[in-house]
């Protein structure tokens, strides 16, 4: 069977160009033009002084055009100091450029840099504006701070547990004002327990008896003393994440408001996830082709592996990883959630895979539902369990008739 038509897109040759070798003390440039008679090769430091030094230099011979690998941190700086000069930068995955083995220095690095960019072999990355870059990092700072108010957390659980306090068979999770309330107070020395059964909120309150047994425990005043002080940490870490999420807030409320709303509306993509989708991947869906290039940029698409009309096994791809986690995260809420079309698909895929298989091929087609809502701004509408049996239903009705046919 004939397979549909794919374009072939081409980058334009250039006529002269830079390649510049990133690192952390040294940046080596290599200029060459398209006939590489006139070239030229110095080497760097990486003061802000020296950053614009690469600038003159560039502008001096008159060069429109350069290559760096995004090398950790080290690019940003230059990027920022040469696209402000006009110079038009591309920024490539160093795994997409990678230099011919057993031939690896510094010098011919920068030397391949620039015959990739002067012949169009290059793939630039995806670079977001200011706006959005401060977007994204006040989401990743806010991850970074939850995962260490988790480990405060689960210090706080550990001296609890080792004087045999069983908080946490009675209440779910220490997050709660309940389980706060009461290690202060245990943090205070407190041992009434009348006192420190008041604390408790919601359904708690049903369970005061098994409350009161599990705060008869042996802490003593040495760990009384870990316990205020890891509650002023966890205090601390919680003003941090306020004044993220505020900073957050503005942000998505001046530039991003119906797009949040709209990612918000999928099932199983709550606020903060919608946050973290649109600080990594932004509210333009036309730098991604299609959908099916946006969830490999993510990494949960599998890529392809064919050789001599063979089809291998293959592992999804390195991409966003933040991205990744919000919404594999938003993929497990999904198919928790009872008569929804992805808890229903998630129960065909168990049968024939396994679950983290399974949920990374739910994160993947929730993923393109996200593309196309951020695509046409239109809020998402759950068709439920009804919609997935009308799909298997029409399936088989086709997959009988070319049968017959």
């Amino acid at each position: 069977m004939d397979q549909p038509r794919q374009e072939v897109s081409l980058l334009p040759q250039l006529n002269k160009a830079c390649g510049l070798d990133m690192h952390k003390d040294k940046i080596v440039g290599f200029i060459s033009n398209k006939d590489g008679k006139e070239q030229e090769l110095q080497e760097f430091g990486t003061f802000t002084c020296q950053l614009h030094q690469i600038k003159e230099w560039l502008l001096k011979n008159e060069v429109g055009h350069c290559l760096m690998e995004s090398t950790g941190i080290y690019w940003i700086s230059l990027y920022t100091i040469l696209t402000e000069a006009g110079i038009n930068v591309t920024v490539a995955n160093p795994v997409h450029i990678k230099q011919i083995p057993k031939r690896k220095t510094d010098r011919k690095d920068a030397r391949w840099l620039c015959t990739l960019l002067l012949h169009g072999l290059t793939r630039p990355s995806f670079i977001p504006d200011s706006q959005q870059c401060a977007l994204r990092d006040y989401c990743r700072s806010r991850l970074f701070y939850g995962r260490q108010q988790t480990k405060i957390t689960n210090r706080i659980l550990k001296i609890l547990e080792s004087n045999n306090i069983k908080l946490m068979s009675v209440i779910s999770t220490l997050h709660t004002k309940t389980g706060l309330n009461i290690v202060r107070l245990l943090a205070a020395e407190v041992t009434d327990k009348a006192l420190l059964c008041s604390c408790a909120k919601g359904r708690v309150k049903a369970k005061k008896e098994q409350l009161m047994m599990a705060l008869e425990g042996t802490l003593t005043t040495h760990h009384c003393m870990q316990l205020r002080m890891l509650l002023e940490d966890y205090d601390h870490v919680q003003k941090q994440v306020d004044l993220l999420d505020a900073a957050i807030s503005a942000i998505i409320s001046e530039r991003y408001a119906r797009a949040v709303e709209c990612l918000d509306s999928i099932s199983g993509i709550g606020m903060k996830s919608a946050e973290v989708i649109i600080s990594e991947a932004g509210d333009d869906m036309t730098r991604f082709p299609s959908a099916d290039h946006f969830t490999a940029w993510c990494g949960v698409a599998p890529g392809n592996n064919e050789s001599a009309g063979r089809h291998k096994n293959v592992t999804v791809k390195k991409g966003n990883t933040y991205l990744r986690v919000a919404i594999v995260t938003a993929a497990w809420a999904a198919v928790k959630m009872k008569n929804s079309y992805w808890h229903a698909l998630f129960d065909k895929l168990r049968k024939r895979m396994k679950a983290q298989k399974a949920i990374i091929a739910i994160a993947r087609r929730l993923l393109k539902v996200a593309y196309k809502t951020i695509q046409s701004l239109n809020l998402y509408e759950e068709k439920g369990i009804a919609h997935f049996l009308d799909i298997q239903t029409r399936n088989m009705q086709y997959i009988r008739y070319k049968a017959n046919k």
